[in-house]
């Protein structure tokens, strides 16, 4: 992924992680190697394998930090060895996740015993628990110990930062939380925003791409134009960081896919023509990537439209 010439980056070694099959067949790739990156305030992001991972170290102190999903237990692990061994991470204050996914909470064993406060949404903690039981790993992934339905936030040990979740509404499934940074002006979208790439939807988690695009608008309107953005996933040679801009642009995509498929369907076009005949979306030409997903993305509008 290309990173912003105004970060700074480090290298974390390299990884050989088990390919989990099924996430990649959703469309995440594997990375080379694990970089944690530093923006602002103390705040970072690492990348390896699974969605990215959001990172507070509180500047002077090991203790008190936060970490915002988990990818896989291997890629966690490299993570917190790095932090340890560099006398950056101690124990957390917080241990938050933005939805249920494998390659986001798949690593939660890794901190789940280092942190006061493991955090997530109501259906985000429910959508685990189903998912574990359905594939008989009940008891093998730690769950949230703390839940909310609209909002939670509380104020780091440090006395330098507050950290905040809200939930805008159904979308990418039905308990996603953007956790905010609120000094820093940094939030983690988890995977409500896929940086030009066809997202993967999870209606049986109780995701709505009809209604995502109006969970986009609300989170735009509710940070400011400083605001900095983690995604995810982003496609191959875009970052995992944003602005608004780029929230607007996914916003656009999933208006576009909804008109697009909403005037097929009136023309009597079935879905397997539609397939066959679309790669891009019209409206939306930067989202082109991640092919078996854009299937999926005509499909689950084609039964809400």
């Amino acid at each position: 992924m290309k990173r912003r010439n105004f970060l700074a980056t480090t290298t974390v070694a390299a990884l050989t992680a088990s390919p989990i099959a099924n996430l990649f067949a959703r469309g995440y790739r594997p990375a080379d190697d694990g970089k944690f990156t530093l923006l602002r305030g103390n705040v970072g992001y690492y990348t390896n394998r699974g969605g990215t991972i959001g990172v507070y170290l509180p500047g002077g102190m090991p203790e008190g930090g936060v970490i915002v999903d988990t990818q896989f237990p291997e890629s966690a692990g490299a993570l917190l060895a790095d932090l340890k061994a560099k006398g950056k991470l101690a124990q957390l204050a917080v241990l938050a996740n933005t939805h249920h996914h494998g390659d986001h909470t798949g690593g939660n064993g890794v901190f789940a015993e280092m942190a006061s406060t493991h955090v997530a949404h109501a259906r985000a903690k429910k959508n685990l628990m189903d998912n574990l039981a359905e594939n008989d790993k009940a008891g093998t992934v730690p769950l949230p110990s703390t839940v909310f339905e609209s909002g939670w936030s509380t104020n780091l040990p440090d006395g330098k930062e507050t950290i905040s979740l809200r939930h805008f509404g159904e979308a990418h499934t039905g308990g996603d939380a953007v956790v905010h940074f609120e000094n820093a002006n940094v939030a983690h979208l988890g995977d409500l925003l896929f940086n030009r790439r066809f997202p993967y939807i999870d209606p049986k988690a109780g995701g709505d791409i009809r209604n995502w695009a109006s969970v986009m608008k609300k989170i735009r309107k509710s940070y400011d134009k400083d605001t900095l953005y983690i995604f995810g996933h982003a496609a191959d040679e875009y970052p995992v960081v944003g602005t608004s801009s780029d929230i607007k642009a996914f916003e656009l995509y999933l208006k576009s896919l909804q008109k697009y498929v909403k005037k097929e369907k009136k023309k009597g076009t079935s879905l397997d023509d539609l397939k066959a005949k679309t790669i891009i979306i019209p409206g939306a030409p930067e989202w082109k990537f991640g092919e078996r997903l854009r299937d999926v993305n005509l499909s689950s509008m084609w039964e809400l439209v």
